[in-house]
């Protein structure tokens, strides 16, 4: 026995109707879940950058941070209290404690952080204000090889000056 498949056109035809319709709407799934994760691949990027720059700027305060404990701390160069009256000396020792213990809290190098306080009670040995300023630069900026000499930071009074006092 022979079986012969008659299709009628109408069959032919809403068969035919019912593939293009059924690979239409794959496309359209396909096309939607292809944007869809084009844009959360773009949108993880995007958030990820602006996480590093608020990171970076958050570095960047903190620096500020240890440049004004020591631009505060030389001063007066240990003459604050031949400068300053009563209340003014006890609001710039609040503040120079403020902002050494807030670097005792932040500064994860700990070789860095004992360096700094080391300069800060002017230990013997102690590493002078430029060189820190220059390894918290490479901190900073992630560059362990930053060719910047610290010795051409500019601080006054004069280097032979400021060598004789703190630095």
């Amino acid at each position: 026995m022979t079986t012969i498949i008659q299709l009628t056109l109408i069959q032919l035809l809403s068969g035919v109707s019912l593939l293009v319709l059924l690979f239409g709407l794959l496309q359209w799934a396909l096309a939607t879940w292809i944007s869809i994760r084009l844009e959360q691949s773009i949108q993880h990027e995007y958030n990820k950058k602006i996480e590093d720059y608020r990171f970076r700027q958050l570095q960047r305060q903190k620096a500020e941070i240890i440049a004004r404990l020591f631009s505060k701390w030389i001063k007066y160069r240990g003459n604050e209290d031949k400068y300053l009256d009563k209340k003014e000396l006890v609001n710039f020792y609040e503040e120079l404690n403020q902002m050494s213990l807030e670097i005792s809290i932040w500064i994860e190098d700990v070789e860095l952080l004992r360096d700094v306080m080391a300069r800060l009670q002017l230990k013997d040995g102690a590493k002078n204000v430029r060189d820190l300023a220059g390894q918290i630069r490479k901190l900073i900026l992630k560059n362990p090889e930053d060719q910047f000499d610290p010795q051409d930071i500019v601080l006054w009074p004069n280097s032979e000056t400021a060598s004789k006092l703190f630095l």
